[in-house]
């Protein structure tokens, strides 16, 4: 089942966060005298150790909010704000824990968690995901010749597609969650199963669609993600989190030429959205 994701990967700010609590880690313990220690050689080396230790571990964190996250702004001047206050409330409250560090590393740790997962619900309810892409290569009256690229190459190649009618329409199975989950970061599971046709008859005098005959299904063997989907499926309105499982179908008329991008909405729709004029 595709569209699962660890949250928290999607976003630069939760590791500009992590990366400023290593860096206020480094200065507070940097800022620690070692000449009162009973032995100051020996306090003075497990210091510096440390320090080196917390800075390493800061520039660490920032390369990995430059490479993991989907989204990346590493231009984004409000990265190195969030940056700063993580790193002055961090050094504060290493520093001077015994008297308001508790309280300022409790304030940071819900002030983390709270943007965090304020950033994952931006992203949850406004998400979507491509799946893949369409080209029309020719139609007519009757037909259409379709190329379809899936996004995840492991799926399926793409593939050139004879179907009957104008309209084409994409079939994908959906596991949609309740809204909490969703504020929480939790993805539409979706699975591209692959795509069917419709026309209008040539005897009707109404513009009701039919379903063409044929289409072009993926190819997959039973695994675990069927049956999880299977099983969710049988268990639709019991299963505590899961608003619905269904298939999602949208159709679309074919146009010369056209270019466009599947895409699965995070609350478990289908979207087809034109890439070309």
């Amino acid at each position: 089942m595709s569209g699962i994701g660890l949250p928290f990967l999607a976003s630069a700010y939760p590791w500009a966060l992590a990366s400023g609590i290593g860096f206020g880690a480094a200065v507070s313990r940097a800022t620690r005298r070692t000449a009162r220690q009973k032995d100051p050689e020996k306090a003075a080396t497990r210091k510096w150790v440390l320090v080196c230790f917390y800075l390493s571990a800061s520039v660490l964190l920032a390369l990995a909010g430059v490479f993991l996250p989907s989204s990346p702004a590493v231009m984004d001047i409000r990265l190195l704000w969030v940056f700063l206050a993580s790193a002055v409330l961090s050094a504060a409250s290493f520093r001077f824990r015994k008297t308001a560090g508790s309280l300022i590393l409790l304030s940071l740790i819900v002030i983390v968690l709270s943007f965090a997962l304020f950033l994952q619900s931006l992203r949850a309810f406004s998400g979507e995901t491509e799946i893949a892409v369409v080209r029309v290569l020719s139609v007519d009256d009757s037909r259409m010749k379709l190329e379809v690229s899936p996004s995840d190459p492991s799926v399926a190649a793409p593939t050139v597609l004879d179907l009957e009618g104008r309209y084409f329409a994409p079939v994908v199975k959906v596991v949609i969650f309740d809204d909490l989950f969703v504020f929480l970061g939790v993805k539409t599971w979706y699975r591209f199963m692959g795509m069917t046709s419709f026309r209008v008859p040539a005897d009707s005098k109404t513009t009701e669609l039919k379903q063409g005959q044929g289409g072009w299904w993926i190819r997959r063997p039973a695994d675990l993600a069927e049956t999880m989907y299977a099983w969710f499926e049988s268990n639709d309105g019991r299963i505590p989190g899961v608003k619905t499982v269904q298939i999602g179908m949208d159709l679309k008329k074919a146009r010369e030429r056209g270019s466009y991008s599947i895409r699965v909405q995070n609350d478990g729709g289908v979207e087809i959205v034109s890439l070309s004029d």
